[in-house]
């Protein structure tokens, strides 16, 4: 889970500046996304405040204390150098669970819970070539998300997973980049399907 400055700012209540300001100083720890976008870990920033004696708002102490507990996200389920990797971008940890169940033990499965960790992990994994992603995700949602992933990973081929495929936007249907859509609740063999045929042509 990650922060931009400005839901950061909002959520401690201090100005954009005081929290470029802590970043820029290296007091704060904060990832930079190719697209020059600086995100920060609810963990890091509640760290920050304790040290620093400042009052840590329940908001993010909850967030942290999530960021914590899902150990899930951004790991490797299962690494194989043979096997295609798959990044599973949901913000709802029971979802993401579900398709990574759907996959089984034959792909190296990433996950992210928000658009910007999506980024993160393929910035930091160039290794992986298909993500599956939702479209309405809190902080960056799936559109904005895919944008920047045009921009800074075009190899990596999408399949959007959403409970609203009549709803997406030109940005979406048109991104020759998402190779399949399918609707939520994903049935398995449907998923399994759209994964062999996005990397049959993406080899072609």
């Amino acid at each position: 889970m990650f922060l931009s400055v400005p839901d950061a700012a909002r959520l401690c209540g201090v100005s954009r500046n005081t929290l470029y300001t802590w970043v820029r100083k290296g007091k704060l720890s904060a990832y930079q996304t190719p697209g020059r976008t600086n995100l920060i870990r609810p963990m890091d920033l509640m760290n920050f405040m304790q040290e620093s004696g400042l009052f840590v708002p329940r908001a993010l102490a909850e967030m942290a204390e999530q960021d914590e507990a899902n150990e899930n996200v951004g790991t490797v389920i299962a690494e194989d150098d043979r096997r295609l990797a798959i990044l599973v971008t949901d913000d709802d940890l029971l979802t993401r669970k579900l398709l990574v169940r759907m996959l089984g033990d034959q792909y190296n499965i990433y996950q992210a819970g928000t658009g910007y960790e999506a980024l993160h992990l393929l910035t930091m994994h160039p290794e992986i070539k298909l993500m599956l992603l939702d479209v309405r995700m809190p902080g960056k949602n799936g559109p904005s998300t895919l944008s920047e992933v045009r921009t800074t990973r075009s190899d990596v081929r999408v399949i959007i997973v959403t409970g609203f495929a009549g709803d997406l936007p030109e940005s979406v249907t048109k991104d020759d980049r998402v190779c399949a859509v399918l609707q939520k609740p994903v049935q398995q063999s449907d998923l399994l399907d759209a994964i062999a045929d996005a990397t049959t042509s993406a080899v072609q």
